[in-house]
């Protein structure tokens, strides 16, 4: 347990595969915590003594029973979900479906149970999630400068000039998902400090915690920035300690090593970042999505849409507002903890991890009783944690990384195991064995199976970039038997696949591309996570070969997915008008100018053209 315990927690936040797979930042990940889970399950003797001991406790029961009622009600919410195949395994951005998030519960219970066992693991925790920081911080700032041997930096910047920003992501695929993982690091540095003996591991652990905080500034993400500071004031009320002369002038040394980069060259993106914050002070759509969110919740408010639907439903319930705000935005997720709940899994869910939150703070007053040293570093990183999250989104890495803290509280707000304490009979270790097997075994088979089809998906789309219309095609074969189910990633083989099509020579492989692009496009309509995009991809397929009923029942569809968005009502405007039904292409036109909201001029063209006059905005 404890090698499969520090490994995982250790890897998964570093696993990065460019090159080798296509999504190659979660799906290492999600294969990472699955592979980690099945080893730490397959030591199920020391696991059902651990147990065993660990739900005798009273802080241990509790936590056991709200774990298995939180998973039971995300199996119902898959069950009853709109989409249960892309409920049970997620979506290809964040593969958060039921399987990972089974994982990481499971993982919960059996590291609390662990640590309850052996609190001195406690440490070695700590110790491994700031090396880990340690790595990913010191990234992040090279990132920041320049430099990055693994990732294409412009991806990551943005703007022109004075003005251009850079939002590092480290190893974590986005900004923001960097940020809310260092403020486990930076807290968990803040914890080893207080916890270890040792001058040399204390001052190693304060810096981390100092090399986080300055990477979440690097990163431009104010959840993070908010949840720090957040945290940081928990802290200081938690210890109720006057600071020392060394920690302010540790506090002032890093105040003035922000203020010299602040004011030096190579602050410039720092400070374009700063500009473009207090230009959207609303937070860019979260007002209205969140709005929208709840009118979406309310709907299924017992059941919730099921795990990672949101991004399939949202769309039908996306208001005017939303829409012609940002026309021709995809919004994944609420980026909000509470609805992000509610919408997956119903409201009884909500409940559920309240009272796992709850728990914890329970669980970090007991420890803080027993002069636990790492109680308040620990709940303050939750606090902070918790505040970030209401304006962004929890990727399984970080949803490893809460679980692990909340493990950590409640393996130590009880006494430690004494040798006296009996031991499990027989019959529930055979029960306890034949189960951590079976789920052990199911968890292998899912990051075996994700993890060969993103491999096909990796070498699909170097046969495409490479224009080898028979490789991608052998490829696409492949990752089709592999496909993991409820999402696709047949929209991009088949724009990939047309614009192959539009630029290889050979005739043969023209047609051949032509059909591999119609063929998955049409696949991609029935599972594509976008809907709504993938029924305009088809439409403009279609539109190509001049298929005029068939891109206009595409294009219906389209606008049946996503009725707000104003995309497929200006080609839908465009094609009546070609098949004489002005009256109707007006309509549409109209529509589209209004759902658009000003942004796109070519939109307002296209209603002039044909008679029209917006309406003004109200």
């Amino acid at each position: 347990m404890r090698l499969s315990a520090l490994g995982t927690v250790a890897l998964v936040p570093l696993l990065i595969t460019p090159g080798l797979l296509f999504y190659f930042v979660i799906t290492p990940k999600i294969a990472g915590v699955l592979l980690g889970v099945s080893l730490a399950l397959l030591c199920w003797r020391e696991n059902s003594h651990n147990l065993f001991t660990f739900v005798r406790t009273r802080t241990g029961r509790w936590f056991t029973i709200l774990l298995v009622v939180q998973l039971l009600l995300l199996a119902l919410a898959t069950a009853l979900s709109t989409n249960p195949a892309l409920s049970l395994f997620g979506s290809t951005w964040r593969r958060s479906g039921l399987i990972a998030q089974a994982a990481v519960l499971v993982f919960a219970l059996l590291a609390a149970a662990w640590l309850r066992s052996y609190p001195a693991e406690v440490r070695n925790i700590l110790r491994i999630v700031c090396f880990s920081g340690a790595l990913v911080a010191l990234y992040v700032i090279a990132q920041y400068f320049g430099f990055d041997p693994l990732l294409n930096s412009a991806a990551y910047h943005a703007g022109e000039g004075p003005f251009t920003i850079v939002r590092p992501p480290g190893t974590l695929g986005h900004a923001d998902y960097l940020a809310a993982w260092l403020l486990f690091v930076a807290f968990c540095g803040s914890a080893l400090a207080a916890m270890d003996s040792s001058p040399h591991i204390r001052l190693s652990a304060w810096l981390v915690s100092a090399l986080a905080s300055l990477a979440i500034l690097l990163s431009g993400t104010r959840s993070a920035l908010l949840g720090l500071a957040a945290g940081a004031i928990a802290l200081i009320c938690f210890r109720r300690a006057q600071p020392g002369r060394r920690a302010i002038a540790a506090v002032l040394l890093f105040a003035c090593v922000l203020a010299v980069l602040w004011v030096s060259p190579a602050g410039a993106k720092l400070r374009a970042r700063v500009h473009w914050s207090m230009e959207d002070r609303r937070g860019g759509a979260r007002l209205y999505l969140w709005r929208d969110t709840v009118r979406m919740a309310s709907s299924r408010a017992l059941t919730g849409f099921g795990p990672e639907a949101f991004e399939t439903g949202f769309p039908r319930f996306e208001s005017r507002d939303l829409a012609r705000a940002y026309p021709d935005f995809y919004h994944e997720s609420p980026h909000n903890l509470v609805l992000d709940t509610l919408v997956a899994a119903g409201a009884p869910a909500v409940l559920m991890l309240g009272a796992v939150i709850a728990l914890s703070f329970i669980a970090a007053h007991m420890a803080f009783r027993r002069t636990q040293p790492v109680a308040a570093p620990l709940a303050s990183g939750l606090i902070a944690v918790l505040v970030c999250h209401q304006f962004t989104v929890f990727i399984v890495p970080t949803l490893l990384y809460l679980y692990l803290l909340i493990s950590m509280l409640v393996a130590i707000a009880e006494p430690p195991k004494s040798p006296t304490e009996p031991a499990p009979p027989k019959g529930w270790q055979r029960i306890f064995a034949a189960a951590s097997f079976t789920v052990a075994c199911l968890f292998l088979w899912c990051a075996a199976r994700l993890l060969i089809y993103d491999r096909a998906l990796a070498v699909e789309q170097r046969q495409l970039t490479a224009g080898d219309v028979g490789g991608a095609v052998r490829a696409h074969r492949t990752a089709a038997r592999w496909r993991v189910p409820g999402s696709t990633a047949d929209l991009i083989y088949s724009r990939g696949m047309n614009s192959l099509a539009g630029r290889t020579p050979v005739f043969q492989d023209r047609l051949v591309a032509r059909h591999e692009a119609l063929e998955s496009a049409v696949s991609a309509t029935q599972f594509a996570e976008d809907r709504s995009n993938s029924w305009y991809n088809l439409a403009m397929l279609l539109g190509g070969q001049e298929d005029a009923a068939g891109t206009e029942r595409a294009l219906r569809n389209a606008i049946a997915w996503a009725p707000k968005w104003f995309k497929p009502h200006w080609t839908l405007a465009q094609l009546l008008d070609i098949t004489g039904h002005h009256s109707e292409a007006l309509s549409e036109a109209t529509v589209a100018v209004e759902m658009d909201g000003g942004k796109d001029p070519e939109v307002l063209e296209t209603l002039k053209k044909l008679g029209g006059h917006p309406i003004p905005a109200p």
